[in-house]
């Protein structure tokens, strides 16, 4: 999956070092060891942990010695990438998923308690790198408050499930938190990882552009996952429909329920038809539209933000990032 990446030099060379950190993190006790291993070592895209050696490399410039920045920096990044795996290990828990990233999942091995712990081990190794790599309390106080904002999102998901009165903003709630919230995290720990003053986040002109390219890409990205889930010609780790069947209503799915009582009968029903909700958006190709519209706005301003930085080969991977996401939602349309 890291294939994103490919054709970038000094970007490949980055995941190739975050790898090399990454393959390091071992749950020793047995019999979790071999499959836990597999997975950490299963990399996805690797789009966190990039964004945050990026955005670190742009502020790294202004800095003498960057040998010493650079190994911090993939560091940050790979605990950017332990937070994120620990969240997805919960998820297959949640979701009784039988697949991640191509593998059997740890819920199908080990059962939900264990798989649990699991998540739970990844978590501390998460944040054992963070205060390895932080340059003040302040660092980790506000990865904390990231933290908590990525499981409220989750939660509020949680508390939305079958409501087929839920509404955009609601929907936008959620998947800040749960999505969005670690892009964020990921640029503005690229910035920040280097600076040792408290009041960073106050003092620092890029911090919110930064977190604001974050927050804008993460729900685009989430966008486009969801149109995915619509469509059966989409190839990702997911069962089709499986969000709509376990009372998730994503963008397209919330944009059909607005006024609409015939497909809000649909969904209530208990043994709901892949083929009926396929054929009720080949049937209504506006709601699609309309979802790739909300998504490609939230691109657009996250290239914006992108715009307040200085412009260099840096900013020139996050724009053919951006592009290559747009592609994503190109090809999302049933």
């Amino acid at each position: 999956m890291t294939k994103l990446w490919k054709g970038s030099y000094f970007v490949q060379k980055d995941i190739d070092q975050i790898k090399d950190i990454l393959s390091q993190q071992h749950i020793e006790l047995e019999p979790y060891k071999e499959k836990t291993d597999q997975l950490i070592q299963q990399n996805g895209k690797m789009i966190r942990a990039e964004i945050t050696v990026l955005f670190g490399r742009n502020s790294l410039k202004k800095q003498a010695n960057q040998t010493v920045g650079i190994e911090k920096l993939h560091k940050a990044a790979a605990a950017i990438e332990l937070l994120h795996l620990a969240t997805l290990v919960h998820d297959d828990v949640v979701d009784n998923a039988s697949k991640r990233r191509g593998l059997t999942t740890l819920q199908h091995f080990f059962g939900n308690k264990n798989t649990v712990y699991l998540g739970d081990q990844l978590f501390t190794k998460y944040f054992q790198m963070v205060t390895d790599v932080a340059p003040s309390k302040a660092f980790i106080a506000y990865h904390a408050a990231m933290m908590e904002k990525i499981l409220a999102g989750e939660l509020m998901q949680d508390t939305l499930k079958f409501q087929t009165e839920v509404t955009l903003p609601q929907y936008y709630e959620a998947i800040k938190g749960k999505t969005a919230a670690l892009f964020s995290l990921a640029a503005v720990t690229g910035i920040w990882v280097e600076n040792s003053d408290e009041n960073f986040e106050e003092k620092n002109p890029n911090f919110q552009a930064a977190f604001n390219f974050g927050y804008h890409l993460g729900m685009a990205f989430q966008m486009i996952d969801d149109l995915q889930d619509i469509n059966p010609n989409s190839k990702t780790d997911k069962p089709k429909f499986e969000d709509i069947k376990d009372g998730i209503y994503t963008l397209p799915i919330i944009l059909a329920l607005e006024n609409n009582h015939l497909f809000k009968e649909m969904i209530s029903t208990q043994d709901i038809k892949s083929e009926t909700i396929y054929k009720y958006f080949i049937s209504h190709p506006e709601l699609l539209q309309r979802s790739q519209t909300i998504a490609k706005n939230f691109l657009d301003q996250a290239q914006a933000d992108l715009r307040k930085f200085a412009d260099d080969s840096e900013m020139t991977e996050l724009n053919k990032l951006i592009d290559k996401i747009q592609s994503l939602l190109d090809s999302a349309n049933v």
